[in-house]
């Protein structure tokens, strides 16, 4: 009867410890994914910018043409100005995008590096709490 009740036990522990060990890591990727995620709406919304400022520049071009065709010289000099903001801000809002897009990826690498570690410290650490329960359960029969 106490054998049995020290097996039950042991079995407690170790389903115990299977849950807490695997999921702590799960819950640790759930956390990282939504980051991830987070930082992937980021990117999105840098995107969004520089193909609006890209469009906002093509419409300045446009209106400046325009105007040379209808020789308003006297507005052409304020709108050769707008291109060149727009311009500055197209190639800040590109190398934002490129800075984000290559942070991504290199963050990207370490984590599945690190996931991969992580892993299998979860795992070996996994197979040596079941391999003393079972020395324990084998010290007990």
């Amino acid at each position: 009867m106490l054998h049995t009740k020290k097996v039950d036990q042991l079995h407690m522990d170790q389903a115990d410890n299977d849950f807490f060990v695997l999921a702590e890591l799960v819950k640790d990727y759930v956390a990282l994914i939504g980051a991830i995620k987070d930082v992937f709406h980021e990117r999105v919304k840098i995107f969004k910018l520089w193909k609006e400022a890209e469009v906002n520049l093509n419409k300045k071009r446009e209106a400046r043409a325009k105007l040379e065709v209808q020789r308003k010289l006297d507005k052409i000099p304020a709108v050769s100005q707008e291109i060149t903001q727009l311009e500055d801000k197209v190639d800040k809002c590109q190398e934002e995008f490129d800075k984000i897009s290559k942070n991504i990826r290199k963050e990207m690498l370490r984590f599945e590096k690190q996931r991969v570690k992580d892993f299998k410290t979860t795992i070996i650490h996994y197979l040596e709490s079941l391999m003393n329960n079972q020395q324990q359960v084998g010290v007990d029969i």
